[in-house]
């Protein structure tokens, strides 16, 4: 289902350290097929930086995939930076990262989908 798993290094700020971080990488094909070709029937709504879609992958784990759009402004460094970050940020009370997809034109961060509606929906009504 994943492709690969890569290290990625990354320096720290606090004196010159540098960390190791695997994260394993999608294969558009498999997050287009999961997504069914990025339907509008599997959006499930659209953030400032892409849509976000619905997916369900080969072995029936559902997935949330945050697409980021080519006009955003992000860039590798900044969307790697990302993805380090959530990938660190576990937590029982945050969705889980499951990895990313860098291929051609695209980036993706792959999620665990939650059911229950999102977190702007609970705050803000």
């Amino acid at each position: 289902m994943k492709t690969e798993i890569f290290t990625w290094t990354r320096e720290k700020n606090d004196e010159s350290k540098q960390e190791d971080l695997e994260v394993p990488f999608f294969d558009l094909a498999l997050i287009k097929h999961a997504t069914d070709d990025f339907s509008s029937y599997n959006k499930l709504g659209e953030g400032g930086f892409g849509p976000v879609y619905k997916g369900t992958l080969p072995d029936g784990q559902e997935i949330a995939v945050k697409r980021l759009s080519q006009t955003s402004g992000q860039g590798l460094k900044e969307f790697k930076n990302e993805v380090v970050l959530c990938a660190k940020l576990q937590h029982r009370n945050l969705v889980k990262v499951l990895g990313c997809c860098i291929q051609r034109d695209e980036k993706m961060l792959i999620y665990e989908f939650m059911a229950n509606k999102s977190l702007d929906f609970f705050l803000f009504g």
